[in-house]
């Protein structure tokens, strides 16, 4: 507990002291999402080589810096002999600035400034050096053909990894000795093939029941069970005022979790927040602190209430019992839990009518969670930003580009010898299906979190997209094989 209080006050005090700047990008989330683009599931092995180093120094010069910050990312490529390498003064630029000079398009469409024009340099000119591109490329520069698009792919996968908003390792866990995939843009995740691990005396109870773990040592709920039947389930209007219960991790004040901006609506005051039953009120779960946990609202309606929806209907249906189990999952001595498994079956007719086992998020897309304590920020630097590419818009052209229609126009150069291969067929193939889909997002009265929960999913599809392809293709090519061998 000591070490916990010495922690908080530590981070507390980081907090205050740093002047945060809302347009200021987050380096280690970009050049994972980056490196993994470029070198795939071999990202990680690839972060320390020198050259991947010096292209990810260049891309914060080019894309992240702002305030006078950088000077280490300058001796480096100076170091390394990159050429024109410019001072900090001449690419500098402030931070409420940051978008319109490094979320806009690569060309810049003929409007771009010096300083633009700089900063888009070093990361062309530190590719030139990183890669050799042939004749052609020594003869015309680093502006042209492969150099400019593979120095473009890297610019447009950081404004990717800015609409991504995450940080992948806040949201990986550990289940039963095995690591759980970190969150890519669905409420839940299948575990086990979806089967429960419940034992087959449990499995064979037809007693309604409902069981609670005490809180340990920290104040956090534990692992409940229920066997669900309609004796128990309770009538209408019975759930008690929770309005009292501070589950662990829960904010000291209101203020600390409200985002009208994200999830306001006209009936939802934009709490990122809610007091989560782990077995919902419907299905007979009581109102006490031993059943809530602090759980953001994705959670609670995206990921958790469908999956309770279903056992209720069924119930209600058949009569019949469903064992239903829900064990929060913290990281040490987290007082929030990174998400909550939910394990559930149909016992009259062995696991027929409901069968699952899922993993539910605790995760609200664009927003940060200090999962230690609960506090919070905002994570999407694009929110309400309308000077920087959008990544999906409606009929997406030359005159109305996004971040798809950009990409695609630079792997089709990048790729030109691969046009006619399987590979490159297959990418955009599925590039093309998923843009049509997420280029809909929005033009059927959807409400602005409804389209930006759609967004986030097409998002993160994309990015699966692109680190399924461009390393496979990006090892058939000889310029890049001749620098990451």
């Amino acid at each position: 507990m000591i070490k916990r209080a010495i922690t908080i006050l530590v981070a507390v005090s980081i907090l205050l002291s740093f002047n945060t700047n809302v347009y200021a990008c987050n380096e280690k989330q970009s050049n994972t999402y980056v490196l993994q683009i470029i070198f795939g599931d071999g990202a990680e092995t690839k972060s320390s080589d020198t050259k991947a180093k010096m292209l990810t120094n260049a891309l914060y010069l080019c894309s992240e810096q702002s305030n006078g910050l950088g000077q280490d990312k300058i001796n480096y490529l100076k170091k390394q002999k990159v050429s024109g390498v410019p001072s900090i003064d001449a690419i500098d630029v402030k931070g409420d600035s940051l978008l319109e000079y490094s979320h806009n398009l690569w060309e810049g469409n003929g409007k771009a400034t010096k300083k633009q024009e700089s900063r888009k340099k070093v990361l062309q000119n530190t590719v030139n050096k990183v890669f050799d591109f042939g004749l052609i490329n020594n003869l015309f520069g680093s502006k042209f053909g492969k150099c400019n698009s593979f120095a473009a792919v890297l610019y447009y996968s950081h404004i990717l990894a800015d609409y991504l908003a995450d940080d992948p390792s806040e949201t990986e866990v550990n289940i039963n000795g095995k690591v759980m995939q970190a969150y890519s843009g669905q409420p839940y995740t299948i575990l086990n093939g979806d089967i429960p691990s419940f034992s087959a005396s449990q499995k064979s109870n037809t007693q309604s029941f409902d069981q609670y773990s005490s809180l340990d040592g920290y104040g956090r709920a534990g692992v409940a069970i229920a066997n669900i039947g309609p004796e128990i389930m309770p009538p209408g209007n019975s759930r008690q005022d929770i309005g009292m219960i501070k589950p662990s991790g829960w904010p000291k004040k209101s203020e600390d979790h409200h985002y009208k901006s994200i999830l306001g609506t006209e009936t939802n005051p934009g709490y990122l927040y809610n007091r989560c039953h782990l077995i919902a009120h419907q299905l007979a779960g009581n109102d006490t602190e031993v059943n809530l946990v602090t759980g953001t609202t994705y959670m609670n309606n995206e990921g958790m209430k469908p999956l309770e929806d279903k056992v209720a209907d069924y119930v209600r249906k058949t009569g019949n019992h469903v064992l239903y189990r829900a064990t929060p999952v913290y990281k040490g001595d987290n007082l929030v839990a990174s998400g909550v498994q939910v394990e559930a079956y149909s016992v009259e007719d062995r696991g027929e009518g409901i069968c699952f086992n899922r993993y539910c998020y605790n995760v609200q897309p664009g927003i940060n969670i200090n999962y230690m304590d609960g506090t919070n920020e905002v994570a999407d630097i694009t929110i309400g930003v309308d000077r920087m590419i959008p990544f999906a818009v409606y009929n997406a052209s030359d005159s109305n580009p996004d971040v798809i229609f950009e990409m695609s126009r630079h792997l089709e150069i990048l790729f030109a010898d691969q046009k006619d291969s399987n590979t490159y067929a297959s990418m955009k193939n599925e590039i093309t299906s998923l843009a049509n889909e997420a280029r809909m997002s929005g033009i059927h009265g959807e409400t602005e979190y409804q389209r930006y929960l759609s967004l986030k999913q097409f998002e993160y599809r994309y990015f699966e997209v692109l680190k399924a392809y461009v390393p496979v293709m990006l090892k058939k090519e000889e310029f890049f094989t001749s620098a990451f061998k």
